[in-house]
């Protein structure tokens, strides 16, 4: 009787030790989630604050009504402009409203940090939380526009509904399925934009955002984003959206800023 007593404890002793591995395990894969909440400063965000916002995403001027009527009907979209148009904050929106209808299955988000030529190597930390700095304004519409446990999900490696990687990781990628946003687009080459350009497969829209007035590209190095505008027309597939200083929406302040710096 003393032995079976002794085989009933110990199989409920293993049966803790596996619960408490498992336990363990999941804790663990969670911590190990690349999501940029634990990186460059971001607070955690917890469920109260999951509420998403449905809000209405709508035009305040003309500019901004071309710019949504050209996400929603055409496959590229170029849109350069000075600060606080509007251009990062519908676009990653309009990218959140696509994936939650399941127009398309992934956000692919990318800019060029820093330089050009992607030199993070002084900057502490692995690659995300490099460029975790650099992608915050998008991050900050899609926690609103998502939820934040659903962002976090969509963040998982393995899920993979949202990505955010430096311009530098676009080579060699085919995109499909997807809304792809390319911020500071006017500081990547002409020959670098070519290379994305040519990434674009199936079922894509193409957001491509930035200021040709605030290239930080070397003198002699001809922006990229310039280049295409000079290259591309409007037609069925391709919208070209330019902003005007009395287009910023930012504040009466932003805009009077931009006309004294005019």
């Amino acid at each position: 009787m003393g032995r079976q007593k002794a085989v009933i404890k110990a199989r409920r002793e293993a049966r803790r030790v596996l619960r408490s591995d498992s336990r363990s395990h999941r804790q663990r894969e969670e911590e190990s989630v690349t999501t940029l909440v634990h990186m460059g400063g971001l607070d955690s965000i917890g469920m109260a604050r999951d509420n998403r916002d449905h809000s209405p995403i709508e035009a305040r001027n003309d500019a901004q009504a071309h710019y949504l009527n050209a996400i929603e009907t055409k496959k590229l979209i170029f849109a350069t402009g000075e600060a606080g148009c509007g251009k990062t904050w519908i676009s990653a929106a309009k990218a959140a409203e696509a994936l939650i209808h399941k127009d398309v299955e992934r956000i692919i988000v990318t800019r060029p940090v820093l330089q050009a030529d992607e030199d993070l190597g002084f900057l502490p930390g692995d690659i995300s939380e490099k460029f975790a700095p650099y992608f915050r304004p998008v991050y900050d519409v899609l926690v609103k526009r998502l939820g934040a446990s659903f962002m976090q999900y969509c963040l998982r490696p393995e899920i993979g509904k949202v990505e955010i990687a430096p311009f530098a990781y676009m080579r060699g990628r085919t995109f499909e399925n997807a809304v792809v946003i390319l911020d500071e687009a006017q500081n990547v080459t002409a020959s670098q934009m070519k290379m994305f350009l040519t990434r674009l497969g199936e079922n894509v829209t193409v957001i491509v955002n930035g200021d040709i007035t605030q290239c930080d590209l070397p003198a002699h190095v001809p922006s990229g984003l310039a280049d295409a505008l000079a290259r591309f027309e409007e037609d069925e597939m391709v919208s070209i959206v330019r902003f005007g200083k009395d287009d910023c929406v930012r504040s009466a302040l932003c805009q009077r800023t931009l006309l004294a710096y005019g």
